[in-house]
């Protein structure tokens, strides 16, 4: 179970931030902030007016270019989002998606994406780009790019691809919002007093000048000769979740159903799905933390140093408690199967424990436990309800039912609340 919660991890957080390209990228044709954009050929689109497109055509219009491939589910989900807003902003702006990848490739992946077919979200795409990348390189999707009057105004993630700031743009001619620097190597808070440092704490908000690492890296800083252990624009709640990781480590999944909230607004902690952006809600809330230390020690120590710092300095706590919460069991079932009808083209989980943790993943469930016992593969074409859930897996001999257990959960709690 652990190797598959590891594995499933990689994979959301793949889908969910960036697919990746590779990192050895040519840089020299790079693009910056305030650059001016050079004149380039006419290019190969697909949902257009045209079958080519001159993006000199757009000097007086805020031009946004959305790099994306279909490997990355992010720059998917968002598409009807970015239609959404060319439809708002009408001639003011004009949005192109960018992608590296070939005419006959996308034409066949929008004929077949059932999601986009749903939405109707189909972008005006360039296709097979070489040019455009070079002057604007990314380690990986979504990439997203301002131009106006002809120059870069900036260069970003796709949370800004909205009308508020497009209409912003129009108004000052710049946009003050975070830059989306892929080749950034920063990773330590220095100032002027470094000099004669002996030691210091530090946490300040979103810092779009330093690189992310996830867990709890530990390296030598070689200006201060110091150990730095940090934390990088991590939410409070996902930083918590991470220092656990090395004290205590779970087997399973901090889902909602394991999370209980003391605090006057949850929101403040953690990203909530389908709001302001996860870009934005970080510029708001998001924390840098970084420790100066003569030596360091193991990682589980460690962590517990920056637990006490967090708690300390932030005035919020994380204790991990046992409490009678609703859950999902998972049982061998007496109810007849003579009409139970055997499911296909769904998911395909081997034995009940991994169709616990799939529902752990949905998160439309509470935590869910396997007491059956079953190994076989099970295949669960839709679990949107308990109900959907229990028609299938009768099949198998199976039911899942609500009830009480006393299980782990995650307390967070504000000082004083």
């Amino acid at each position: 179970m652990r190797k598959l919660i590891m594995t499933l991890g990689l994979l959301i957080a793949f889908q969910i931030s960036f697919g990746q390209h590779n990192a050895n990228v040519d840089l020299s044709n790079q693009l910056k902030i305030s650059a001016a954009v050079p004149d380039m050929p006419a290019m190969e689109i697909l949902n257009f007016s045209g079958t080519k497109v001159d993006l000199d055509d757009y000097k007086d219009k805020v031009l946004i270019l959305d790099f994306w491939d279909t490997s990355c589910a992010t720059c998917i989900q968002l598409m009807p989002h970015v239609k959404e807003v060319q439809k708002e902003v009408g001639d003011k702006a004009q949005i192109f998606a960018v992608t590296w990848q070939s005419k006959e490739l996308i034409t066949e992946f929008y004929k077949k994406n059932k999601y986009l077919k749903e939405k109707n979200a189909y972008l005006p795409t360039i296709v097979s780009d070489s040019l455009l990348k070079k002057y604007f390189p990314y380690q990986g999707v979504p990439h997203t790019v301002f131009i106006y009057m002809g120059k870069v105004k900036a260069i970003t993630y796709p949370d800004y691809i909205k009308s508020k700031f497009i209409d912003e743009l129009i108004a000052n001619e710049k946009l003050d919002i975070p830059v989306k620097d892929d080749f950034n190597t920063k990773t330590v808070i220095h100032d002027s007093a470094d000099a004669n440092l002996k030691g210091k704490v530090l946490i300040t908000g979103y810092r779009d000048d330093l690189q992310f690492k996830g867990g709890l890296p530990i390296e030598k800083d070689s200006v201060t000769g110091m150990y730095v252990t940090s934390l990088i624009n991590t939410s409070i709640f996902n930083a918590f979740k991470r220092l656990y990781n090395f004290i205590d480590p779970p087997n399973f999944l901090w889902i909602p159903g394991r999370v209980e909230w003391n605090v006057k607004d949850p929101s403040m902690y953690e990203y909530q799905s389908n709001t302001i952006g996860p870009r934005i809600w970080d510029t708001k809330y998001a924390i840098c933390y970084q420790r100066f230390s003569q030596d360091t020690l193991s990682k589980k120590e460690m962590a517990k140093l920056v637990m006490n710092d967090l708690v300390s300095f932030l005035g919020v706590s994380a204790s991990i408690e046992k409490k009678e919460k609703d859950v999902i069991i998972i049982r061998k079932t007496d109810k007849s199967q003579e009409n139970a009808v055997k499911p296909t083209d769904g998911r395909r989980v081997e034995g009940a424990d991994n169709l616990a943790f799939l529902l752990d993943v949905s998160e439309l469930y509470p935590p869910a436990f396997d007491e059956s016992g079953f190994k076989e593969i099970i295949e669960i074409p839709d679990y949107s309800s308990l109900e959907k859930l229990n028609e299938q897996i009768l099949y198998y001999g199976l039911e899942a039912v609500r009830e009480k257990k006393v299980i782990e959960v995650m307390i967070i709690k504000e000082r004083g609340h």
